[in-house]
Protein backbone atom coordinates (compact mmCIF):
# COMPACT_ATOMS: atom_id res chain seq x y z
CA UNK A 1 0.00 0.00 0.00
CA UNK A 2 1.21 3.04 -0.77
CA UNK A 3 1.86 5.82 1.83
CA UNK A 4 0.21 9.73 2.57
CA UNK A 5 2.33 11.22 0.99
CA UNK A 6 2.72 8.99 -2.53
CA UNK A 7 -1.17 8.50 -2.80
CA UNK A 8 -1.73 12.20 -2.42
CA UNK A 9 1.25 13.53 -5.26
CA UNK A 10 0.00 10.55 -7.46
CA UNK A 11 -3.58 11.49 -7.54
CA UNK A 12 -2.35 14.82 -7.67
CA UNK A 13 -0.26 14.36 -10.79
CA UNK A 14 -3.00 12.34 -12.13
CA UNK A 15 -5.61 15.67 -11.99
CA UNK A 16 -2.67 17.09 -13.44
CA UNK A 17 -1.83 20.30 -10.89
CA UNK A 18 1.07 21.64 -10.20
CA UNK A 19 1.67 22.20 -6.22
CA UNK A 20 1.77 26.28 -7.01
CA UNK A 21 -1.96 25.32 -8.15
CA UNK A 22 -3.32 23.47 -5.38
CA UNK A 23 -1.15 26.50 -3.27
CA UNK A 24 -3.92 29.08 -4.40
CA UNK A 25 -7.12 27.05 -3.91
CA UNK A 26 -6.05 25.75 -0.37
CA UNK A 27 -3.90 28.31 1.04
CA UNK A 28 -1.07 26.12 1.95
CA UNK A 29 2.08 26.84 0.81
CA UNK A 30 4.17 24.28 -0.95
CA UNK A 31 6.62 24.01 1.20
CA UNK A 32 4.15 22.35 3.27
CA UNK A 33 2.67 20.64 0.42
CA UNK A 34 5.75 19.05 -0.60
CA UNK A 35 7.02 17.93 2.71
CA UNK A 36 3.17 16.06 2.69
CA UNK A 37 4.44 14.53 -0.46
CA UNK A 38 7.40 13.51 0.75
CA UNK A 39 6.18 12.21 4.03
CA UNK A 40 8.08 14.55 5.99
CA UNK A 41 5.76 15.82 8.46
CA UNK A 42 8.78 17.17 10.90
CA UNK A 43 8.83 20.08 8.27
CA UNK A 44 5.30 20.91 9.19
CA UNK A 45 4.48 23.02 12.76
CA UNK A 46 2.21 20.46 14.95
CA UNK A 47 0.28 17.23 14.24
CA UNK A 48 -2.78 19.13 14.20
CA UNK A 49 -1.96 20.87 11.07
CA UNK A 50 -0.66 18.51 9.47
CA UNK A 51 -4.16 16.87 9.87
CA UNK A 52 -5.82 19.48 8.86
CA UNK A 53 -3.54 19.91 5.81
CA UNK A 54 -3.88 15.74 5.33
CA UNK A 55 -7.44 16.54 5.48
CA UNK A 56 -8.09 19.82 2.78
CA UNK A 57 -5.79 18.14 0.54
CA UNK A 58 -7.44 15.16 0.37
CA UNK A 59 -10.72 16.40 -0.10
CA UNK A 60 -9.34 18.52 -2.91
CA UNK A 61 -7.91 15.58 -4.86
CA UNK A 62 -11.38 13.56 -4.56
CA UNK A 63 -9.14 11.13 -1.49
CA UNK A 64 -11.30 9.86 1.42
CA UNK A 65 -10.08 12.45 4.13
CA UNK A 66 -10.82 10.49 7.03
CA UNK A 67 -8.82 7.53 5.69
CA UNK A 68 -5.97 9.77 5.03
CA UNK A 69 -6.08 10.94 8.86
CA UNK A 70 -6.50 8.11 10.30
CA UNK A 71 -3.86 6.28 8.73
CA UNK A 72 -1.05 9.54 9.52
CA UNK A 73 -2.78 9.07 13.29
CA UNK A 74 -1.37 5.39 12.99
CA UNK A 75 1.80 6.62 11.32
CA UNK A 76 2.78 8.51 14.55
CA UNK A 77 1.37 6.31 17.00
CA UNK A 78 -2.18 8.28 18.01
CA UNK A 79 -4.87 7.31 19.00
CA UNK A 80 -8.29 7.06 17.46
CA UNK A 81 -10.65 7.19 20.03
CA UNK A 82 -11.41 10.13 21.94
CA UNK A 83 -10.20 10.50 26.06
CA UNK A 84 -13.29 11.46 28.26
CA UNK A 85 -12.91 12.27 32.13
CA UNK A 86 -15.28 10.52 34.30
CA UNK A 87 -16.82 12.83 36.69
CA UNK A 88 -16.16 12.57 40.29
CA UNK A 89 -18.47 13.69 43.34
CA UNK A 90 -16.38 16.05 45.57
CA UNK A 91 -14.24 15.14 48.30
CA UNK A 92 -13.52 11.96 45.87
CA UNK A 93 -9.86 11.19 45.63
CA UNK A 94 -7.84 12.56 42.17
CA UNK A 95 -6.05 9.19 41.81
CA UNK A 96 -9.58 7.52 41.95
CA UNK A 97 -10.20 9.31 38.38
CA UNK A 98 -9.18 7.40 35.77
CA UNK A 99 -9.89 7.79 31.93
CA UNK A 100 -11.76 5.52 29.47
CA UNK A 101 -11.42 5.59 25.73
CA UNK A 102 -15.17 5.68 23.89
CA UNK A 103 -15.08 4.52 20.64
CA UNK A 104 -15.71 8.01 18.05
CA UNK A 105 -19.31 7.71 17.18
CA UNK A 106 -20.74 9.39 13.96
CA UNK A 107 -22.67 12.38 14.18
CA UNK A 108 -26.17 12.45 14.75
CA UNK A 109 -28.41 13.54 12.12
CA UNK A 110 -30.14 17.14 12.15
CA UNK A 111 -33.60 17.35 13.35
CA UNK A 112 -36.23 18.90 10.72
CA UNK A 113 -38.10 21.82 10.85
CA UNK A 114 -41.08 19.84 12.11
CA UNK A 115 -39.07 18.31 14.75
CA UNK A 116 -37.62 21.15 15.78
CA UNK A 117 -41.08 22.40 16.44
CA UNK A 118 -42.40 19.67 17.90
CA UNK A 119 -39.92 19.56 20.48
CA UNK A 120 -39.98 23.09 21.11
CA UNK A 121 -44.38 22.30 21.61
CA UNK A 122 -43.43 19.64 24.48
CA UNK A 123 -41.25 21.66 25.78
CA UNK A 124 -43.15 24.54 25.98
CA UNK A 125 -46.35 22.07 27.56
CA UNK A 126 -43.69 21.07 30.60
CA UNK A 127 -43.00 24.56 31.54
CA UNK A 128 -46.82 25.53 31.30
CA UNK A 129 -47.59 22.00 33.73
CA UNK A 130 -44.37 23.52 36.12
CA UNK A 131 -46.07 27.03 35.63
CA UNK A 132 -49.21 25.94 36.50
CA UNK A 133 -48.25 23.41 39.54
CA UNK A 134 -46.15 26.37 40.91
CA UNK A 135 -49.02 28.98 40.49
CA UNK A 136 -51.55 26.20 42.77
CA UNK A 137 -48.70 25.67 45.36
CA UNK A 138 -47.93 29.38 45.78
CA UNK A 139 -51.93 29.81 46.28
CA UNK A 140 -52.64 27.26 48.56
CA UNK A 141 -49.84 28.81 51.05
CA UNK A 142 -51.28 32.21 50.71
CA UNK A 143 -54.43 30.57 51.32
CA UNK A 144 -53.64 28.45 54.20
CA UNK A 145 -51.42 31.18 55.77
CA UNK A 146 -54.24 33.98 55.49
CA UNK A 147 -57.14 31.86 56.49
CA UNK A 148 -56.00 29.35 58.99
Amino acid sequence: MASIGEELRRERQRRGYTLEQVEDVLHIKVAYLHALEHNEFNQIPGSIYIKGFIKNYSEFLGIDSRRMVDAFKNSIGESLTIPKRRISAKGQDKSEIGREQDILEEPKQRLTYQGRRARRQRTLMKERIILAVLVLIIALFLGWLFFV
